[in-house]
This record gives C-alpha cells, structure tokens and sequence, in this order.
C-alpha cells in the first residue's frame, strides 16, 4: 500500500510541474516568438505585399461606403436630383425643397440650443 501512495504523489508531482510549466509565459515565449518569425519568412517569400494591401483596401472602401449609407439616411439625401439634358442650368431659380428647410431649421435651433448653454455658463459662473 505504500508502493500506491508513492507512486500517487510521484505522479501529482508530476502533473503540478507540468501544470506550472505549462501556465507560465517564459515557457510560451519562444515557441511564440519562432512561429512569428517562421510566419515573417514564410510572408516574406512566398505572400506577394500586394496580396497583404488588398484586405486593408477593401476594408476602406466597404467603411466609406457605409459612411456614405449613414449620412445618406441621416440628412435624408438619399433622393438624388437629376437634371435632363434640356434644363438650362442659369435661367431661373429652383424653388426651395422641403429637405433644405429642415437643414436650416436645425441649424437655426442648432444656434439658439449654444446660445442657451452660454448663458447657462455665464448664470453658473
């Protein structure tokens, strides 16, 4: 029976060293580090760098067109005006939309919201 209980903690002393081994970063470290450079060669000579540009890239455009979606729909531009061939462009003024009085009416109300936070500065101060 002393033989099991030998051979119990031998083994518990076994897995605990490897437990503590393993959970250590010092052991991760360069296995880490020797496949970030096997990882740099490989790019190196066998990944074109205009490979690597593309995903950066498309990314870019599919953000700017997003940011195009988003302020579209925000400020209600999503309508385009197309003038017809026929349309003399000088001749005589366009009537003003509905979208461009909401433009200037929030920006009035824009003015008068930071003229009020002003004098609630100054009451304040």
């Amino acid at each position: 029976m002393g033989k099991v209980a030998d051979y119990k903690n031998t083994l518990l002393e076994v897995l605990w060293i490897a437990k503590n081994t393993l959970s250590t970063f010092w052991f991760w470290f360069p296995i880490i580090y020797m496949s970030y450079v096997f990882v740099q060669l490989w790019l190196m000579f066998y990944v074109s760098p205009f490979t690597l540009a593309i995903l950066p890239v498309a990314l870019i455009i599919y953000g700017v067109r997003l940011e195009e979606k988003r302020v579209k729909l925000r400020y209600g531009l999503s309508k385009t005006k197309r003038l017809p061939t026929s349309h003399s462009m000088g001749t005589s003024p366009e009537p003003l939309n509905q979208a461009d009085w909401e433009v200037e009416q929030a920006v009035e109300q824009y003015e008068e919201l930071l003229k009020n936070q002003k004098r609630e500065r100054k009451m304040v101060s």
